[in-house]
């Protein structure tokens, strides 16, 4: 936690100098509000936040994103959904199936080993849900994230990331259940919790 706060500071310091610089530095919200760097931290300290950084041409940001969210996709998001995942798995998915994905973002650290290795190897975890026919799980790594095992597939047009995981690192996931509610989980994975959470109703 520690490191997530010097994390912070270094940034507010970099937001600060920017406003004299050419880049500007801004802050938002998990809505995409822009917020005062005073709300900024006192959301940080719940422990409810994760905090992703991205810069453009002309500004240097910072997003709030809920570690844990209970939600729901319309219908016709659910249809796209499944469109793109047929797409990029080659695989069919039920309606009716309660869909798990895990999704990988790039590393940011080039020499250390990403999350990902750790979780795609688990072979309990990645053998639980399957011959289940009311749960279908997939494996989703960000567009240009090179990786070797074949059952991590490339979100090639960025549409699983555009529409679910729009901001965020490291290794996620969100339960979809076939009536469309769904709970997602950034910037972590438990995979100790995921199958009974994906049993569960909610």
């Amino acid at each position: 936690m520690k490191l997530v706060y010097l994390f912070l500071f270094l940034f507010l310091s970099l937001c600060s100098f920017s406003q004299s610089s050419e880049k500007q530095g801004y802050l938002f919200d998990e809505t995409g509000e822009e917020i005062s760097q005073q709300i900024f931290q006192q959301k940080t300290k719940t422990g409810k936040y994760t905090w992703v950084t991205d810069e453009t041409k002309d500004s240097i940001n910072a997003r709030l994103i809920l570690l844990e969210e209970y939600g729901e996709i319309t219908p016709e998001q659910k249809e796209k959904l499944l469109e793109n995942l047929k797409e990029i798995t080659g695989k069919t998915i039920n309606n009716n199936q309660t869909i798990i994905i895990n999704f990988a973002f790039i590393k940011e650290t080039p020499n250390q080993r990403h999350c990902l290795d750790y979780y795609s190897s688990v072979k309990s975890y990645r053998n639980y849900f399957r011959n289940k026919e009311q749960f279908a799980q997939v494996y989703i790594r960000q567009q240009g994230f090179d990786y070797t095992k074949d059952f991590v597939f490339e979100d090639k047009n960025d549409e699983i990331r555009k529409q679910l995981f729009p901001y965020g690192s490291h290794c996620n996931y969100i339960i979809i259940k076939p009536n469309g509610r769904f709970y997602r989980q950034m910037s972590e994975h438990h995979q100790d919790k995921i199958p009974s959470k994906a049993k569960a109703d909610w």
